[in-house]
């Protein structure tokens, strides 16, 4: 039976593929057959419970893919939720029609209201409708709107302004009048001189004057000059249009065809959008509904946004969230049932197929390798209904029209698939095979012919080329299936699937036809039609295909190749130039080989690598590893790691090469291309090259070794450790042990307790090997460094790591076998971690045996090391005692000498003694103090006679009581002069005490010096008690003066307060002479001049104000006036007299001189 006798329907019938918008002609055709898919009849449920129950969204999206059926659906719902102009079949035969296809009792609920809804519709292609308006304009999208909704009422939308004065002449009711007068006086109707304004200017201005009764001209011009459209004036002339209707519930909707493809990634034009719709919304409420198809659903289309442009975009996903997405399982339900239906004899004949067929469907038409998965045949009525397509071909060739339009292959003005549909294209594939037997399946590669014809010529000229030169049909067939799935990220053209892509039969080899499919791959490859990237093939376009050629001309040479295998084996493949022993965790480097080359630096160790590409035998790479330090990796051959590392090499040379060159912007994105092939040929190198270390062969000296492991690191650390073990047989004198640096300097000083004994006792053995080989080196008369032991120890047969050697030198100096010299200087046992650990310094750093020394005098030293310097302990070992003792003599020498020069103290000149005797010894060869130190008896003596008692005095409170002591007499050295006679003598004696350090000597200088600070501060008290109270009685004196009450109140504050600070003065001053001084000054100047101020602020006597006062007299102490003349002593009356003369001429000379005399 052949294949075109099994549909229902004939196949070869006409279909109408595309529908169009202003196509009326077909409509009763296209409601009738079309399909509403369960999918569609669950997203006509959502619109039409929106529409009917509007809320506040007014927008409806509806998007599918090339060929989906939304610009059939956008038909449908126009002519069901309104009348649409021109059209012969009525919504009510449109609605009954929905009604009966409707697959539930929801559906029909939802018409009946909706048809309860008056409303036009406005059904429009924005593309054609735009065919004056450029997309670059910001308002391209209004004028398109207002240009239908100016035609839907009969105005010339061609012109906004023209459609504008259209409209005011018929607000006022001149509109037809005035295409009356046009016509009669231009002899043409209005229809054709509206196009052709510029010309019927005075025609135009005369028939405006006829039926307006007023003279104009140049009317267009002025409408011409002055028109401008904006969204807020659009919405306001639907609301006045709307409002105009008989019905209040009355609405106009808008069903915008294509409108994703006019905007693309324009975020005006999107924009522009939103605001007409949310525009359309507010001023309607509701009344005007905005539905609009994309070939993307609205999130593909705004696309990544900033943030303020996802605000921006909220808004209209908010406006628009009525969403309708056709899928690939509409269209093949679509497909089925207008198209694959089949008669009772198909579906006869087809269930035998399936019965016989259907266990290997998974096998014969799922992906692999990392391909989408797509939906196989369900079930024996799924197979019928999509026999002889098979499920995975309809999302798949989706996916394929999808890429191909996104990348410009098409021709036309929307580079899409023009005039074809999904259904179309099934036909043409139905038909071509219609005169083959039952059994064959249409395959994925001819459905290419039914896009053929809308492909750019230069895109599949590679396939015309193909059809005359290639004698290998299968060959053409794959090249036809590569350029379809070429853009198809989601798929993987592997041979096994593109197997699956081209399986025509039920009943054939499967196996062998894999096996053709490589063949003609190969020859695809071979000549450049496609190329290869590890196990995947893609179609190269004709500027591919010239790159690609370029390519394969470009030369490198083998170190090139190896270099690079190199590389990826070292830096991608074991990421490491060291690997760790797992019996003691301890790293080895090694150095790496490659075909017998080194590579990078070479250790001791070695990992050779031998590729696929080495010239020998494997029997003949087992010989020559014997006796070498060298593990050897036979990799497992791979016929096509080296080939696709040259195409690797190769690629990234071209483009390296043309990156300095001019090239045009598709060689460009070729090249861009190219490279990330590149680097995806370089990871899945990088896969292969570990799978083949994994598997490989592992060799040392001559026999294999075993690893269970197919990872590639695991495997190499695997024969790894037998390297290790065969070539350092003496590291198990470490016991599987390892050490770190830091346990260096607890393993030199063993008395710090770093070491415990157990791990200490553990260091015994190896280092006892050391040991042997300073002593035989210094037998030779070489001089052994640690650097010297360090090359020695890491190398075979030993393997030990630095650090542990460090710490088996420093366990050898920690118990006393071994010193450590350093540029000459013999180090201490706290200074040997520093040196081992600083590698610069391994070779000047000498290690030699230690001396020994008496053991008594050891012993004795020790024991004067402990007295003199008050240590519970001292180092055992000799050399570190006697490196201890001459730094704490030297330390203490300097001490004393440090005391003597910064102290006051006459008593401490006495450390001179002590300090001679420190300078015997002081700077002596460490071996001295172990062999001829004998001044330990004397420095014991002085430390206890002199030492001991003049630091003791200096860190306690004797030095306390001394120090008050001379404090007291520096602070009273003036009032001492008012004691008796002698009284500070004891504190004195006491101070300048040669032995003051010793005994009880500072008691009983704090006695003394009690008493004599009691004494002086009775004297000074005494003295500031006299002194206050003669002030105070002048100041009783003052207040009750006469002066005083005649003051003014401000005086007499000022003068009380001024002998209130003296007083205060006075109570806080400690030295004697002072306070004596501050009563003079008081009575002798301070007295008198509050005397005179006082004075000074008496007002004056009587009410005449011309009169001025006399000024007051200044008062003078009598104190200050001495007798003038007279001089030596009175011993007579007549002396006396004689001085009382001239005193009494002295004060009435003071008194004549106009100054008064206070007593």
């Amino acid at each position: 039976m052949q294949l075109d006798q099994i549909f229902a329907k004939d196949i070869q019938r006409p279909i109408e593929g595309v529908i169009k918008a202003d196509d009326a002609a077909h409509l009763a055709t296209e409601v009738d057959e079309y399909v509403l898919t369960n999918e569609a009849a669950k997203g006509l449920e959502i619109l039409l419970e929106e529409y009917t129950s509007y809320t506040n969204g007014n927008g409806v999206w509806i998007s599918g893919f090339f060929g989906s059926g939304k610009s059939h659906m956008l038909k449908m719902l126009a002519h069901l939720l309104g009348d649409v102009e021109g059209q012969d079949f009525s919504r009510q035969n449109v609605s009954d029609n929905f009604r009966s296809k409707a697959p539930d009792a929801f559906l029909p609920g939802l018409l009946n209201k909706a048809d309860r809804i008056p409303a036009k519709s406005l059904l429009f292609n924005i593309d054609q409708k735009a065919t004056l308006i450029s997309k670059d304009q910001n308002d391209a999208l209004l004028k398109v709107f207002v240009k239908v909704f100016d035609e839907s009422q009969g105005y010339y939308g061609n012109q906004g302004h023209v459609a504008r004065f259209e409209r005011q002449l018929d607000n006022r009711g001149q509109y037809q009048a005035f295409q009356e007068a046009f016509e009669r006086i231009s002899g043409i109707p209005w229809a054709q001189g509206r196009e052709q304004t510029a010309l019927e200017g005075p025609s135009i201005d005369r028939a405006f004057t006829e039926v307006d009764g007023k003279a104009h001209s140049g009317v267009i011009q002025q409408y011409s000059a002055s028109y401008s459209v904006s969204i807020e004036d659009f919405a306001d002339q639907v609301k006045a249009w709307l409002e105009k209707q008989s019905d209040p519930t009355f609405r106009l909707n808008f069903f915008v065809d294509e409108v994703g493809q006019f905007i693309g990634s324009d975020t005006k034009l999107m924009l522009n959008l939103q605001t007409i719709a949310e525009s359309l919304n507010t001023k309607c409420g509701g009344r005007a509904w905005v539905f609009v198809t994309s070939q993307e659903d609205m999130e593909k289309v705004l696309g990544d946004r900033t943030r303020q442009q996802g605000n921006d975009f909220s808004k209209i996903q908010a406006r628009f969230k009525t969403r309708l997405k056709l899928t690939s399982a509409d269209v093949e339900e679509v497909i089925r049932k207008r198209l694959l239906e089949k008669n009772d004899v198909g579906v006869g004949a087809l269930s035998v197929i399936y019965a016989e067929q259907h266990a290997n469907f998974k096998t014969l038409f799922n992906f692999v390798d990392g391909a989408k998965s797509y939906r196989n045949y369900t079930d024996e009525a799924h197979f019928v209904g999509t026999y002889p397509f098979v499920s995975y071909q309809f999302p798949l060739f989706q996916a394929a029209i999808e890429g191909i339009s996104d990348h410009n292959v098409f021709e036309g003005r929307n580079s899409s698939v023009g005039e074809r549909s999904m259904l179309g294209v099934v036909q043409q594939v139905a038909k071509d095979i219609g005169n083959v037997e039952v059994g064959h399946l249409a395959t994925f590669d001819s459905m290419f012919a039914g896009i053929r014809a809308s492909l750019k010529s230069a895109a599949q000229r590679s396939i015309d080329v193909a059809e005359r030169n290639l004698d290998n049909p299968l060959a053409v067939r794959l090249l036809k299936a590569l350029f379809l799935v070429k853009y198809v990220e989601s798929f993987q053209a592997t041979p096994r699937n593109l197997t699956v892509l081209v399986y025509d039969r039920f009943g054939l080899d499967l196996p062998a036809l894999s096996e053709q499919v490589k063949e003609a791959l190969t020859v695809l490859e071979t000549q450049t039609y496609v190329q290869r990237s590890g196990n995947t093939y893609e179609y190269l376009t004709n500027e591919e295909q010239v790159i690609e050629e370029e390519i394969k001309n470009v030369d490198i040479d083998g170190s090139e190749v190896s270099g690079r295998l190199f590389r990826i084996l070292s830096g991608d493949v074991i990421k490491t130039s060291k690997i760790r022993y797992a019996k003691n965790g301890q790293d080895f480097p090694f150095g790496f080989k490659l075909d017998d080359q080194a590579h990078g630096s070479q250790k001791e160790l070695s990992v050779h690598f031998v590729s696929p590409e080495y010239p020998y035998s494997p029997e003949e790479i087992r010989m020559h590893s014997a006796g070498k330090d060298e593990l050897r990796v036979i990799l497992e051959p791979d016929a096509r790691v080296l080939s696709d590392l040259r195409v690797l090499i190769k690629t990234e040379k071209y483009i390296k090469r043309k990156q300095g060159t001019s090239i045009s912007a598709i060689e460009g994105q070729i090249l861009q291309t190219k490279g990330a092939q590149n680097t995806g040929r370089e990871k899945e190198l990088i896969e292969r090259v570990k799978a083949s270390v994994g598997k490989s062969t592992l060799v040392i000296n001559a026999a294999d070794i075993s690893s269970s492991s197919q990872d590639a690191l695991v495997r190499v650390t695997d024969g790894f450790q037998e390297l290790i073990s065969r070539t350092y047989t003496q590291l198990k004198l470490l016991d599987g042990r390892t050490y770190s640096e830091q346990q260096v300097a607890g393993a030199a000083n063993p008395d710090s307790g770093l070491f415990e004994a157990a791990e200490a006792s553990k260091l015994f053995p190896p280092s006892e090997e050391v040991l042997s080989f300073v002593l035989r080196k210094e037998s030779l008369g070489e001089q052994v460094t640690v650097k010297t032991i360090v090359d020695s120890f890491t190398a075979k047969p030993y393997g030990w790591d630095l650090a542990s050697i460090e710490v088996l030198i420093a366990y050898l100096i920690g118990t006393s076998r071994v010193t450590l010299t350093v540029d000459g200087n013999l180090l201490k046992r706290s200074e040997v971690a520093t040196a081992l650990r600083n590698t610069q310094k391994h070779a000047h750093a000498v290690v030699s045996p230690q001396k020994t020394f008496d053991e008594r005098k050891v012993a004795a030293f020790r024991k004067f090391c402990t007295d003199f310097f008050d240590e519970p302990n001292a180092p055992k070992d000799p050399l570190e005692l006697a490196r201890h003792g001459a730094d704490k003599l030297k330390a203490k020498r300097d001490e004393l000498k440090a005391t003597i020069t910064s102290s006051k103290y006459p008593f401490v000149s006495q450390l001179s003694g002590p300090i001679d005797l420190l300078d015997q010894v002081v700077g002596r060869p460490n071996d001295w103090y172990l062999t001829n130190f004998q001044v330990g008896d004397d420095l014991l003596d002085t430390k206890e006679s002199i030492i001991d008692p003049v630091q003791a005095f200096l860190s306690g409170g004797q030095k306390t009581i001394y120090d008050d002591a001379l404090a007291l007499l520096a602070t009273h050295s003036g009032n001492l002069g008012y004691l008796p006679s002698g009284s500070d003598a004891t504190v004195r004696a006491a101070l300048d005490d040669p032995n003051a350090f010793r005994g009880s000597k500072m008691a009983q200088l704090k006695q003394a010096a009690d008493q004599l600070r009691a004494q002086v501060d009775q004297v000074v008290a005494d003295n500031r008690a006299s002194v206050i109270e003669a002030i105070r009685g002048r100041k009783a004196e003052i207040e009750q003066s006469a002066a005083y009450a005649k003051a003014t109140p401000e005086a007499q504050t000022r003068v009380l307060r001024q002998v209130d600070q003296i007083i205060a003065r006075v109570h806080t001053q400690n030295q004697i002479a002072l306070i004596r001084e501050t009563g003079s000054s008081f009575e002798e100047t301070v007295y008198p001049s509050l005397l005179d101020l006082l004075s000074a602020s008496q007002p004056g006597e009587g009410d005449d104000d011309d009169v001025t006062p006399p000024p007051p007299k200044q008062t003078v102490s009598v104190k200050t006036i001495s007798a003038t003349g007279v001089s030596g002593l009175l011993e007579t009356e007549a002396d006396i007299d004689r001085y009382l003369d001239a005193l009494r001429s002295a004060l009435v000379k003071t008194l004549n001189d106009g100054k008064r005399i206070s007593l």
